[in-house]
């Protein structure tokens, strides 16, 4: 059984010309799942239909598509077509701490306020080893509030060239995390988790003396093949934790 054409009319997919054809593409595609315009089991255009519709080759289409299957967003079936996976927002969120989320299931209210924003070189820092040193990085530092309080200290590095619009954003309204994952999957990530005493800017951010020990996590995370950030978070240790749980009766999630 093949699948029947759609009419290009009713795809209604709008690039936002920030980057490379297949970045805005596939930015388009996960704008319109994560809305719930495209639900799950949604069948998706051909690439045919897509190239059509947005006037471009087939090319960033076969890539995209490739990026969207590898983070499990969508799923192909033989004969049948391309669907929205029943658990699109699984692989995005695995292993990622959402601390918006955190602190207001936790009934407070949720802020965040940029401290530092610059460009650097790789070379300033020894920390991330996936990118060469002369690659331009945003550096951004900042802070994630409870209830108007400093709940989470946030340092965080982004290659501008696999997303350059990254070089003009200011974050003062988009938590990076968030804008990130609206625009690259997350496919792979490396976290490590340890116990260290805050830098006397961390533990002024966090409400704390030099001596209180936080929690550190660092995590770089990846697009397929691409390094896209480095992040630490610094928690305050003697109120957060770290709990994980494996279930060998269900699937692994990646």
């Amino acid at each position: 059984m093949s699948q029947s054409p759609t009419d290009t009319a009713t795809i209604n997919l709008t690039l936002d010309g920030e980057g490379p054809p297949y970045q805005q593409i596939e930015r388009a595609i996960r704008n319109k799942i994560q809305s719930g315009a495209w639900p799950p089991g949604h069948r998706l255009p051909t690439e045919e239909e897509l190239a059509a519709h947005l006037g471009v080759s087939r090319s960033p289409l076969v890539k995209v598509f490739k990026n969207l299957v590898n983070a499990k967003v969508i799923t192909r079936r033989r004969r049948h077509g391309t669907f929205v996976s029943e658990r699109s927002d699984n692989h995005a969120v695995i292993g990622i701490i959402d601390i918006r989320e955190t602190i207001e299931s936790a009934e407070k209210d949720y802020s965040f306020e940029v401290l530092e924003r610059r460009i650097v070189k790789g070379r300033e820092f020894d920390v991330w080893p996936d990118v060469d040193p002369g690659e331009r990085l945003l550096w951004l530092s900042l802070v994630h509030k409870a209830n108007g309080a400093g709940e989470v200290f946030e340092e965080r590095l982004i290659q501008i060239s696999v997303i350059p619009e990254v070089e003009n954003t200011s974050f003062r309204n988009d938590l990076p995390n968030e804008w990130l994952l609206a625009r690259l999957p997350c496919t792979r990530l490396i976290n490590t988790v340890r116990a260290a005493l805050p830098e006397r800017r961390v533990a002024h951010a966090l409400g704390l003396s030099v001596g209180e020990p936080v929690l550190v996590s660092e995590r770089r995370s990846f697009a397929n093949d691409d390094a896209v950030t480095w992040v630490r978070l610094s928690f305050p240790g003697y109120r957060h934790e770290f709990t994980g749980e494996f279930n060998p009766l269900l699937p692994m999630e990646n």
